[in-house]
């Protein structure tokens, strides 16, 4: 789907201000753990079934406070998880009259609605400020489709984002055309290889990590007694925390 330039306009506008609100340069890539706890984002990262990618969660408690939660795939190849992890943000942050997302793999693009392309589009420009990919591009390769192997990786590397949004992200910005985009979307990993960069942001990660303070007030209130030792520990497994009963005692 192509987006209105008014509708692209607004949604960098979003993004360069989420940037500069934290204090993230042109050139720096995005710290997703630091957005998630700035924003009081409650997010449990573990692995997770093949297909599904992420889902975002916003709702009001009785006091009339939004709550907002994330869950994220680390079976997920970890530049996919930085992207739906950007791609939820938006959701939550942005989107008006949000409450649940779900994202999944290759879903159709016929079947998505305005919004799951907000946030894709959000999410390219959260990972890859244009002001900053132009800093990492040499004068030379400037003209259209003279942008080197060499260059993709190393904004690849320093984004830490995948090799299709990147390509997508250049593309917008008319350094390559659709031609290019297809040759340089083959032998990404191999490449990485080659030129002594690290592969680990091609693969799964299979981690567990929690953001957020679920499980500290989880905690506050067993040790308030309003709440069981076993609802504790129940409250604990939701989001993906295994711990033995005796740790509650220290």
């Amino acid at each position: 789907m192509s987006l209105k330039k008014i509708d692209r306009i607004r949604l960098a506008n979003k993004a360069n201000e989420l940037r500069s609100k934290h204090g993230i340069q042109p050139t720096q890539p995005v710290s997703i753990h630091q957005l998630l706890r700035a924003n009081g984002i409650i997010a449990s990262f573990q692995p997770l079934s093949k297909g599904f990618e992420g889902m975002a969660v916003k709702i009001m408690d009785k006091a009339n406070n939004v709550k907002r939660f994330m869950l994220i795939n680390t079976n997920s190849i970890y530049c996919r998880q930085r992207f739906t992890a950007c791609h939820e943000l938006y959701h939550l942050l942005f989107q008006e009259n949000f409450t649940v997302s779900y994202d999944v793999e290759d879903a159709n693009n016929q079947d998505r609605d305005n919004e799951e392309h907000f946030a894709d589009y959000f999410a390219r420009c959260l990972l890859l400020p244009i002001d900053g990919i132009w800093q990492l591009i040499p004068e030379t390769e400037y003209r259209q489709d003279t942008i080197s192997l060499a260059t993709i990786l190393k904004i690849e590397q320093n984004y830490r984002c995948s090799r299709l949004c990147l390509l997508l992200r250049l593309k917008e910005m008319g350094v390559i055309s659709e031609s290019v985009v297809e040759s340089f979307s083959h032998n990404v990993v191999r490449g990485a290889a080659e030129y002594g960069y690290p592969t680990d942001l091609y693969f799964p990660n299979g981690s567990k990590e929690l953001i957020g303070d679920y499980n500290v007030k989880a905690r506050q209130l067993y040790d308030r007694g309003l709440i069981s030792q076993a609802k504790y520990f129940s409250l604990l497994k939701d989001m993906g925390i295994e711990l033995r009963k005796e740790s509650c005692d220290g």
